[in-house]
């Protein structure tokens, strides 16, 4: 099993009340789009996903490892990724991902 450190940057007041940290736990066989996907929508331990912002949000995940991707909202509120900085096939235990920081653009 892989265990994963989860933050992300506060968007609003009283949204970090609690101590902001979260663990998701990912299959040894999980990838780096996986772990996004958790990022995006919670899941795995981590109930507190990046959060809809409003049209054109953006937002990048950082990590041990540096840049993982940059993600954004549409205009309808959908969430894209974009700019994957390994290919999200790519397994987490070959980056050896052990935090994330999800934070705004």
């Amino acid at each position: 099993m892989i265990i994963i450190k989860f933050r992300r940057v506060s968007v609003c007041m009283g949204d970090d009340a609690g101590n902001g940290e979260y663990t998701i736990k990912l299959p040894d066989s999980a990838t780096l789009g996986e772990l996004l996907h958790v990022i995006l929508h919670g899941g795995n331990g981590n109930d507190w996903p990046i959060p809809y912002t409003g049209a054109n949000s953006n937002w990048i995940i950082q990590s041990n490892i540096g840049c993982l991707a940059r993600i954004y909202t549409d205009g309808n509120g959908e969430w894209h990724i974009s700019d994957y900085c390994y290919s999200e096939q790519t397994p987490l235990k070959e980056l050896g991902v052990v935090w994330t920081f999800g934070g705004r653009e």
